[in-house]
């Protein structure tokens, strides 16, 4: 039964029932082992009839648990989904995922960190391990996904968790009765895992209402920062680095493709493009789709060149991944696919943005460009 169970299954209502008979059943008979064992050997022929009586009662039972439909069925209080994630590689990404793993089945720690700069993998990692407990684990009962913004509110994280949980908000409601709601559900919640991912700030838990986790219940923060860590009362941390320099260089050779390596003069050019990314694998694959293919020295050179000069121009560690993304921009060249490419930032974070919606946006921008420009050479005129 317990391999049913790991699909996300429950038991049957007369299973259950059945089960709580034969507890039932099995503390009569003691009930009645205990009697006969007190009494004396002339009384004790008198329970004959109740053993008699127990043994019927035990045969009929045993007949009546042969449940040939199945014994559980789908649980529609199951609160969680598979995320789609981009595999990662190394022993590195590895070695954090077993980490956190090792937190998460532990009952004695009830808030884990997971913490380090932008581009490194947090959220990648993250969510493996939360397909990896959808798909092999039955330790917790839900498990709730919230992408914390930037810009991270009270009323939004509240109605962000409402969404997830099944609480279902009129608008008439203020913050501290949207609260009492939140925490009323997630208390009859148990063994639940939150997730909050990309924690920019301080959050009080109580402000929001989200219960100290217990009994098995856990939450799990995303973050930058290892003060919000420490600030949200987080007993482990796990803190991600950026690849050492040997295994920045082999995802660089991987992503890009170890022919360059036969390229001329190329190799110590193409190790100093991969320090600039900083370790990061994030930053690493941004600049591998703009170079891979290429075997042109001079374009390399070039290529070096201009991310000397973003690195010169973005001060600060967290700034490393948007030099490469400005690196691969300018390197579009085509100034309708770098529109296209800005176009994105108009969706808030984390939005699916659907393939139709976005080329109906690139044409009703590009439709706004070319009449811009008809007006402006028509002023000109």
């Amino acid at each position: 039964m317990s391999t049913e169970l790991r699909s996300r299954k429950k038991l049957k209502r007369d299973v259950q029932i059945w089960l709580e008979d034969v507890e039932r059943i099995d503390c009569e008979i003691q009930s009645l082992d205990g009697r006969i064992g007190k009494s004396s050997a002339i009384t004790r022929g008198f329970h004959a009839e109740d053993v008699l009586k127990m043994l019927k009662e035990v045969e009929e039972h045993i007949q009546k648990g042969k449940f040939h439909e199945g014994l559980v069925v789908d649980n529609p209080q199951w609160i969680g989904q598979v995320l789609s994630v981009t595999a990662l590689s190394g022993e590195a990404a590895q070695a954090y995922i077993e980490e956190i793993w090792l937190y998460l089945m532990d009952d004695e720690v009830q808030k884990i960190g997971f913490c380090r700069m932008g581009g490194v993998g947090k959220t990648s990692i993250r969510k493996l391990i939360n397909n990896q407990i959808l798909k092999e684990t039955w330790n917790f009962n839900s498990v709730i996904w919230i992408t914390v913004s930037k810009e991270m509110s009270t009323a939004k994280l509240q109605k962000d968790i409402a969404s997830k949980i099944g609480v279902t908000f009129s608008g008439d409601e203020d913050e501290t009765t949207k609260a009492g709601m939140l925490f009323e559900t997630l208390s009859r919640k148990s063994r639940f895992l939150m997730v909050l991912d990309d924690l920019w700030d301080r959050i009080f838990l109580d402000k929001v209402r989200i219960p100290e986790p217990s009994a098995g219940s856990k939450i799990v923060l995303t973050t930058r920062s290892f003060d919000v860590c420490r600030q949200v009362g987080c007993c482990r941390v796990v803190k991600i680095n950026p690849l050492a320099e040997e295994k920045a260089w082999n995802l660089f050779l991987e992503k890009v493709g170890r022919v360059v390596l036969n390229i001329p003069n190329l190799e110590p050019i193409a190790k100093s493009i991969a320090k600039h990314c900083a370790g990061l694998p994030l930053a690493i694959i941004t600049v591998d789709s703009c170079m891979k293919g290429i075997d042109d020295l001079y374009k390399w050179r070039n290529a070096l060149k201009e991310l000397s000069l973003y690195v010169k121009s973005v001060n600060g560690l967290e700034d490393d991944v948007f030099q490469q993304l400005r690196f691969s921009y300018d390197r579009l060249k085509d100034l309708k696919l770098q529109h296209c490419f800005l176009s994105c930032a108009l969706y808030p974070e984390d939005f699916r943005i659907k393939e139709e919606d976005l080329i109906q946006l690139w044409i009703a921008l590009w439709r706004k460009w070319i009449v811009g420009r008809q007006s402006l050479t028509g002023v000109v005129r």
